[in-house]
């Protein structure tokens, strides 16, 4: 079969298309045949040998993929052959390939009047929502900043807040990625390229700041953030695009005693043991598609092959949404 590889880390050009065996189902396990493969973050840090936990070399990356039950394992019950399933959170990653053998636990039905590449988005939204409702417990009417509101996690972060009735304020930094913003109904844009994001924050706040503000990139601008929030605000970095923050975050938050702010570290890694939550969670997301309550925004299907030109494009800042890989693409 064909698969993504990495012998080495770096830029795009490092994910190599090699030709490997099929993998064989363990007992306890499917074998997977990819339909749609997520593109993400993640992605990007295990390739350039950022990522916490970082694999083995050569490795195949990829966390999310949806596709059809090809081979049953032994010891495996509440999966036959042919069911569409989303693949999401494996421990082993390997999903930039044709197939995938995973524990049975990490494998999740997927509802048949859902599009299977719509399913390989929905990574994004599970992040999305446990920042949302479990690392920040947004409440109806609450403000919250989304930096990078028109990326795959940003624009599912977009859509579920506002499915929960929060004054959304997206970040962007091109006029372009802006006009994407506002068709994803965003309360208010800013364009940190061309606007001064402190004070465009306080103007459209009256001065009071925001509840949350939500972070993927971090580096040395992650701590003035604690400036822009309100009493008792939430700053939360779930990316590390430009690396751990510098300063002593906790000596930060003590200079601001009087306004009592959060600071909170989120992964989505807090739940690769826990397939009960994880089941519950991409049921729920499902439903919510089916219901048109969120749409995934893809923004290019391309070939397994075109592993590069899709890190490439992340890198370049041009997707609005989420890029997909689909081996069946010439």
């Amino acid at each position: 079969m064909k698969a993504i590889r990495l012998h080495q880390t770096g830029g795009p050009e490092v994910l190599q298309l090699d030709e490997i065996n099929r993998p064989i189902p363990e007992p306890g396990e499917v074998l997977v045949k990819a339909h749609s493969i997520g593109v993400g973050l993640a992605d990007q840090l295990v390739r350039n040998g950022r990522y916490p936990w970082m694999p083995e070399l050569p490795t195949i990356p990829g966390i999310e993929m949806s596709g059809n039950i090809e081979v049953i394992g032994e010891d495996v019950t509440g999966h036959k052959n042919g069911d569409s399933v989303i693949v999401t959170n494996v421990p082993a990653r390997s999903c930039y390939a044709e197939y995938i053998a995973v524990d049975a636990n990490f494998v999740f039905p997927c509802r048949s009047d859902v599009d299977l590449a719509d399913a390989a988005c929905l990574t994004n939204y599970r992040v999305a929502h446990r920042i949302l409702h479990t690392a920040v417990r947004a409440r109806k009417g609450e403000t919250i900043v989304i930096v990078g509101a028109a990326g795959g996690l940003g624009s599912a972060l977009m859509q579920l807040a506002n499915d929960a009735d929060l004054k959304t304020i997206a970040v962007v930094r091109s006029d372009i990625k802006a006009t994407f913003a506002r068709d994803q109904n965003a309360d208010h844009v800013i364009n940190s390229q061309t606007e001064d994001l402190n004070e465009r924050i306080m103007e459209i706040t009256n001065n009071r700041g925001v509840d949350h503000f939500i972070d993927p990139v971090g580096g040395d601008k992650f701590v003035g953030y604690l400036d822009l929030l309100a009493p008792t605000g939430t700053l939360v970095l779930y990316g590390l695009i430009d690396g751990l923050p510098e300063d002593d975050i906790f000596a930060a938050q003590c200079k601001r005693w009087n306004y009592s702010p959060a600071v909170r570290m989120f992964s989505i890694h807090s739940y690769d043991e826990n397939a009960e939550d994880t089941s519950k969670d991409l049921a729920m997301l499902i439903d919510m598609i089916a219901e048109e309550r969120i749409t995934p925004v893809i923004f290019a299907k391309l070939p397994l092959g075109e592993a590069a030109s899709a890190h490439r494009q992340l890198e370049e800042g041009t997707v609005l949404g989420k890029i997909i890989l689909q081996p069946k693409l010439d």
